[in-house]
């Protein structure tokens, strides 16, 4: 039952969010056109920006845990290129609200998780504060990229950015292996 509320919230703001910007939804309103009280809201969410990051945990990390196993973090990336283009308006939507940290926040652990497949590749056996600089340096870039194809209105295409990202982190993580390893 929980889950359905919060189904249903999720959806109308979704609804809303095609119309409305974000920093404009009130709860109330919300609320109203969800055919739910604002007490039944603050059950489930703490305040609209709590509901946002529920869609997108829901809808992005959840599903990005199932190709935590994908040998090829390029089908992983794309993956996410898919939904982010597949939910463009949302997501713009969310990228020019108040809110825009929380899609950056969304987009560094989906970044670290897929630069950590690499790592982990590469050497299984890196102390761990090695494979956290690493996965950090590599994951933030590919989040810049993501926030510049926003930024540009998604006219690269996806294709194009899995590319430059593979050109990037090939043979990149190996060096910083090994850069750390020599000045270590």
């Amino acid at each position: 039952m929980a889950t359905d509320t919060k189904a249903v919230l999720a959806r109308t703001l979704r609804d809303m969010m095609a119309t409305t910007a974000l920093d404009h939804i009130t709860i109330s309103a919300l609320t109203a056109k969800a055919g739910v009280t604002r007490n039944t809201f603050y059950y489930h969410f703490e305040d609209i920006y709590s509901l946002l990051a529920w869609i997108y945990d829901q809808e992005i990390v959840t599903q990005m845990a199932k190709y935590a196993q994908i040998t090829e973090w390029q089908k992983a990336y794309r993956v996410l290129l898919d939904y982010i283009d597949d939910n463009r308006s949302f997501c713009i939507a969310s990228f020019h609200s108040v809110a825009r940290d929380l899609l950056e926040q969304l987009l560094a652990t989906v970044a670290d998780a897929l630069v950590r497949s690499v790592v982990n590749d590469a050497d299984p056996s890196l102390p761990k504060p090695l494979t956290d600089d690493i996965c950090n340096f590599f994951g933030l870039a590919i989040v810049a990229q993501v926030i510049q194809w926003l930024m540009e209105g998604m006219t690269v295409p996806k294709k194009t950015l899995v590319h430059r990202a593979d050109i990037m982190l090939t043979g990149a993580v190996q060096n910083a292996i090994r850069n750390a390893q020599t000045l270590g």
